[in-house]
């Protein structure tokens, strides 16, 4: 019984290596990710303040500043990938 599966498996064996066995895979290209398929990202809508700073390839790029009046300023290029940090919530 041994001596059948191994001689099943060898024949399997054979018959995938020549046919080429399952088709091969091409690696994947690197994806950048962009903010929107990060974790949220806070409107400027008045309910906090807050800072985003914005970052390519850990050197950072641009800021974001959001005032409790709702007023956002933008500084440099708004690109890559973000961090957020509340300063406080507003009245």
């Amino acid at each position: 019984m041994f001596k059948y599966s191994a001689k099943l498996a060898c024949v399997v064996a054979l018959v995938l290596s020549g046919c080429g066995g399952a088709p091969e895979q091409q690696p994947s290209e690197t994806q950048t990710l962009e903010s929107t398929e990060q974790g949220l990202i806070w409107a400027c809508d008045g309910t906090r303040s807050f800072n985003r700073y914005w970052k390519v390839n850990g050197v950072e790029v641009g800021r974001e500043y959001c005032d409790c009046d709702g007023t956002l300023s933008e500084f440099g290029q708004l690109t890559g990938r973000y961090s957020q940090t509340q300063n406080f919530y507003c009245n």
